[in-house]
């Protein structure tokens, strides 16, 4: 892969790359599951808790815009893998949960990533992988300068 920068990736094309390759390995892993969806269908089933979010809050967390969200939803609603139902606390709010073949695929899609993690640990070794591991989590937390 060429670069603009004469060979030397910027952290965020590494990313990228590391994420494709993860992306990549997952798809395959789940190519003889029954479905047809996509890796970032997989990834909001990956996203969603058993017991549920509100559509703005899966939203947000997955950093979709919630009309976005609601596209994937509905295909995801239709092939069986998410229900939506009314939220008991607001009968005005909706919330979005896996189904029972949701969680089946949703615990095999961790399965992989979880192997996938472990793979790359032993790949770098168990102190590099922490620190990475670190240094992601502060990141992600909003502690580095933006």
């Amino acid at each position: 892969m060429s670069s603009v920068n004469g060979g030397n990736s910027h952290v965020f094309d590494l990313l990228g790359q590391a994420l494709a390759v993860a992306r990549r390995g997952m798809e395959a892993e789940v190519a003889t599951e029954p479905h047809h969806l996509r890796g970032s269908h997989l990834r909001l089933l990956s996203m969603t808790p058993a017991e549920g979010l509100r559509p703005t809050d899966l939203a947000a967390r997955v950093g979709m815009t919630k009309q976005s969200l609601g596209e994937f939803v509905a295909t995801m609603q239709q092939a069986g893998f998410l229900h939506v139902d009314p939220d008991p606390a607001d009968r005005r709010a909706r919330i979005v949960r896996p189904t029972a073949k949701g969680l089946r695929l949703q615990a095999r899609i961790l399965e992989i990533l979880a192997e996938t993690e472990r793979r790359w640990r032993d790949e770098v070794g168990a102190r590099e992988w922490a620190a990475f591991h670190r240094v992601l989590r502060h990141i992600a937390a909003g502690n580095a300068a933006g």
